[in-house]
């Protein structure tokens, strides 16, 4: 069934962010004589709130919060700033520039605040092919709670039946499904998703045109 609208995941799907945040992460624990649990760092890949923190928390040298590991790892990086540019999927800007052609409505649903979503669109210079930028920020519950994407199809004002999810995560993949999406995941080995639940499988994002071509 052709599908009119799509809506992407950020991270994972239009940037691969994650390698960069869990070195960030990694740098931090090291340079503080934690002991980095790898099991631990594979599940902050696709997490976000208090899952994300509470998890590095685990690791800290002392009982720590979440709330205080966060502002820990604010202090430490406040003059970071993403490397957008070279974090890029390949193939995302021509993907979206014949998708906008086909007449598809395009969405963006993402864990990350709206000023780092802002951040991406101008770095990429990806602004104007998204009608609607939906950022978690706003919701009580992040993903895997299926709230964004709920939201997301009522301003699109389309049926669930009508729209497609791209996504990697674990957490991002049971939230679109959770909506009543179906979902084409970008497939990743580096870190423990569970991407059972999707029904179609990408190589990379790129690979989205093939698909919906053959829909």
């Amino acid at each position: 069934m052709k599908k009119k609208a799509v809506i992407f995941d950020m991270d994972g799907v239009l940037i691969d962010s994650e390698p960069v945040y869990l070195q960030l992460f990694r740098d931090l624990l090291t340079e503080n004589g934690c002991v980095i649990d790898e099991e631990k760092m594979r599940i902050l890949a696709g997490a976000s709130g208090g899952r994300l923190w509470g998890t590095v928390a685990q690791m800290w040298k002392e009982e720590i919060s979440p709330d205080r590991m966060r502002r820990i790892y604010k202090e430490r990086y406040a003059d970071f700033r993403f490397p957008y540019r070279d974090a890029a999927c390949p193939g995302v800007r021509p993907l979206l520039e014949w998708m906008k052609a086909e007449g598809y409505v395009l969405a963006l649903a993402s864990s990350s605040s709206e000023e780092a979503i802002r951040q991406m669109l101008d770095a990429l210079e990806l602004h104007g092919y998204f009608s609607h930028i939906i950022s978690g920020k706003m919701f009580k519950e992040s993903k895997p709670n299926p709230e964004i994407y709920l939201y997301a199809l009522s301003v699109l004002g389309l049926p669930a039946e009508d729209c497609m999810a791209v996504e990697d995560s674990t957490y991002g993949i049971c939230a679109a499904k959770a909506a009543g999406l179906q979902v084409a995941a970008v497939k990743d080995d580096r870190f423990s998703f569970d991407q059972s639940q999707a029904d179609w499988f990408l190589k990379r994002t790129a690979d989205l045109k093939e698909l919906l071509l053959h829909m």
